[in-house]
């Protein structure tokens, strides 16, 4: 299958290293996202009540596989696509030639997710060019943060006015016609970490989403905060909430057979097994051996810990002090409607895992425990609609 010009967009973009704040503070490290691709955005409704009623994993297992449905039929066909995980839903952007599979298969997760857990995840899309008719902008530059881990960076508005507007509307018809391939394929999901404490014992896991209210003054605004950050609670590789002393595998039986279930559709004995059979391995692996300690340390450099898809979203381990000491500074932003953020601490994080046998790539997902993002957006919202 010919691959068009268009669809390597994301490819063939120039990877920056440095540091961040400059990367990001630099207008002309961005180019447009072309008009023919598509935002695609899924989220679990009502996900706070689920949450509260025990079932982040569950949550957290509908928006990573929404990702990992996508990344599995972009690397078939040799596509690198961008996304972005918000612990109740997942944001991507498609080339036109992935659409409709990429579309295809989220109906079968959202089917699987009705059955499994007994709750809606919303598929929806929007056109590039149409959120661009409307005003919107929609920049992307590519950043390589270590070096495992490259990661897209956005300047704009157009994500999150799609999410809203997906978010608030019916349900929307996809139209897709019946393809070839007719399985869900999420292999590589995993979610066989327990909860991670933050490495100092006292400290707090705080979920954060900042949204600056003018598009054009992103690049400064969101610069500043960063910066801020940066000085608080040192760059986001010592604010990291992940370390290799605090994780362990889960134990949780029940635990597994959400992992099976979300995968296969069913919570078939044989699987649980098997899939209990590599947790007790994998903590075997990690703990004696040389590559699996390797593992680790890659796992916590591919972790994401941080998110610029428009907003500013990071999940960070720190003081009390320390946040109250950010917090001065987006109470001011905010206060001068330059900014709306939502926050929520919790004691400990939640990580879920994308793992490729074919060539180890992995890329991890991180959420605060009591689902930070879930509830940290629940605040922003409140401030919006305010």
């Amino acid at each position: 299958m010919a691959i068009a010009q268009s669809t390597k967009f994301y490819s063939d973009l120039h990877v920056y290293d440095g540091p961040l704040v400059d990367i990001y503070a630099n207008s002309y490290n961005f180019c447009e996202v072309p008009d023919d691709w598509t935002i695609v955005v899924t989220d679990v409704e009502q996900s706070t009540i689920a949450v509260q009623n025990g079932k982040q994993q569950e949550v957290n297992l509908a928006a990573t596989g929404s990702i990992v449905a996508c990344l599995n039929i972009a690397r078939d066909a040799g596509i690198d696509i961008p996304f972005f995980f918000g612990g109740d839903g997942a944001t991507l952007l498609l080339p036109e030639q992935l659409k409709s599979h990429c579309l295809q298969a989220l109906t079968y997760h959202q089917e699987r997710c009705l059955t499994s857990f007994d709750f809606y995840l919303r598929v929806g899309f929007r056109s590039v060019k149409e959120m661009r008719q409307r005003g919107c902008a929609l920049n992307i530059s590519k950043f390589k943060r270590n070096s495992y881990h490259v990661m897209p960076l956005i300047q704009g508005d157009a994500l999150q006015r799609a999410e809203s507007e997906i978010k608030s509307s019916e349900a929307q018809e996809l139209d897709i016609t019946e393809l070839e391939t007719k399985l869900l394929n999420l292999e590589g999901m995993e979610c066989k970490w327990d909860k991670i404490s933050p490495p100092d014992d006292g400290n707090e896991v705080l979920a954060l989403i900042i949204n600056a209210t003018d598009v054009n003054q992103q690049h400064d605004v969101y610069t500043a905060i960063l910066k801020e950050m940066d000085r608080i609670y040192g760059d986001d590789t010592q604010r990291n909430p992940v370390t290799m002393e605090r994780l362990k595998m889960v134990n949780s039986l029940s635990q597994l057979k959400n992992e099976v279930k979300i995968k296969y559709a069913s919570s078939d004995l044989r699987k649980v097994i098997s899939t209990a059979a590599r947790s007790v391995f994998g903590s075997l692996y990690v703990k004696f051996t040389e590559k699996g300690r390797n593992y680790l340390n890659e796992l916590i450099q591919l972790t994401e810990v941080l998110l610029l898809d428009g907003s500013i979203n990071t999940v960070i381990a720190g003081t009390v002090e320390k946040r109250k000491e950010l917090f001065k500074m987006l109470d001011n932003l905010e206060r001068n409607d330059q900014i709306q953020y939502g926050f929520y601490s919790s004691s400990s994080s939640i990580l879920s895992c994308y793992v490729t046998a074919l060539d180890d790539y992995h890329i991890h997902f991180l959420d605060g425990d009591n689902g930070g993002y879930t509830r940290a957006s629940k605040v922003l919202k409140r401030k919006i609609s305010a």
